[in-house]
């Protein structure tokens, strides 16, 4: 219970940060999205109106739509959008979502991971923490068809400058602890 409040509470302080980057009958109607229960709708405003208006906006915040989106499975239908936002100029870079070259689908053991759990997955680097390196994947099952399956089953943060170091690896239902650990150096 105590995980499900914490969550709560970072999502309805990202939900005012983000409608703060907004002008404000905007940022009004993006907070009404989330008080009538459609988030989904809201992020597909949000992502309209920072396009719009040209919202420059730090690398950390474009993570943390990404994984706000992943939470509500938006995260395909928003991702081309929150690359297309405009960048900070001043931004110190932090945390990055990873070009699509380098999100390639890999099987567990080729990036040093061993755990039994994860057997038959396959991972999709996503999120690096530039400060510490660090990186936040998320792990999918394959479909018959060879897509990867929409919701990820698991995610992961790893070292991939320690290859030594086991990831830690966190139910699909616990993203938001997966991400809190990866930004615990920043």
């Amino acid at each position: 219970m105590e995980g499900e409040s914490r969550y709560e509470a970072y999502e309805v302080d990202l939900w005012e940060r983000l409608a703060l980057l907004l002008p404000a009958e905007a940022g009004d109607n993006f907070r009404d999205c989330r008080a009538a229960g459609r988030q989904e709708a809201g992020l597909w405003f949000l992502m309209q109106q920072l396009i719009e208006h040209q919202v420059p906006i730090s690398d950390r915040t474009r993570a943390e739509i990404e994984v706000l989106a992943e939470q509500w499975g938006e995260r395909l239908a928003r991702h081309d959008e929150i690359i297309a936002c405009a960048p900070e100029s001043d931004d110190e870079a932090s945390l990055r979502l990873l070009s699509d070259e380098t999100s390639s689908p890999v099987e567990p053991g080729r990036l040093g991971i061993t755990d039994s759990a994860l057997t038959g997955l396959l991972v999709v680097p996503w999120i690096e923490c530039l400060r510490c390196e660090r990186v936040l994947d998320r792990v999918h099952a394959q479909e018959p068809w060879g897509d990867l399956r929409y919701l990820a089953d698991y995610y992961t943060v790893r070292q991939p400058t320690a290859p030594d170091t086991e990831p830690r690896i966190f139910a699909g239902s616990d993203l938001h602890s997966a991400f809190e650990s990866l930004a615990t150096c920043l």
